[in-house]
């Protein structure tokens, strides 16, 4: 009997183990997965950021800076101080995806592939389809596919650090 109670309890310590590595495997892919994602995402709305600062109506009746007491401020101008403080952030954004790009850009073109870093250019900065950007780089819609998302998982890394990397061999 006591024999079995051993059985029993080394079986249970080998599933709780393995429930857990496949727990830890699926938050890694699932966190891998987001910042695939938000890579995407920053990059689909790279332009509309852009525009967003450009555009940004921050400066109405030259509201001062340093105002002095939160009090004072009536609805409008805290709106206003809102509408600078996304900007602010929208431009710091942008300057870390232009940097990152770069970085790619540099990259690619050491590795002697540039249409691959072309390629995410067209399709995400220039919004090109994936046929156009296909044409314009002479190669197959499949191989243009493949590169932007080989471009995306790597400006992924630049854009998040340890975040956007793979970390499949830490086990």
């Amino acid at each position: 009997m006591k024999h079995n109670t051993v059985s029993i309890d080394e079986t249970i310590k080998r599933a709780a183990k393995e429930a857990i590595k496949e727990f830890d495997q699926e938050k890694k892919e699932e966190k891998r997965k987001n910042v695939f994602h938000n890579t995407k995402l920053l990059l689909e709305h790279y332009n509309d950021l852009v525009s967003h600062v450009n555009n940004a109506i921050d400066d109405v009746n030259k509201l001062e800076q340093d105002l002095e007491d939160i009090d004072d401020l009536d609805r409008d101008e805290l709106y206003i101080l809102s509408i600078k403080k996304s900007k602010s952030k929208t431009l710091i954004m942008i300057a870390h995806i232009d940097m990152a790009m770069e970085v790619l850009k540099k990259k690619q073109h050491k590795m002697c592939s540039p249409e691959k870093y072309r390629a995410l250019e067209l399709f995400y900065l220039k919004e090109k389809t994936y046929e156009e950007v296909a044409e314009r780089l002479s190669c197959g819609v499949v191989t243009a596919r493949r590169w932007i998302r080989e471009m995306t998982d790597e400006l992924s890394i630049q854009l998040f650090g340890i975040d956007g990397l793979k970390l499949d061999m830490i086990n």
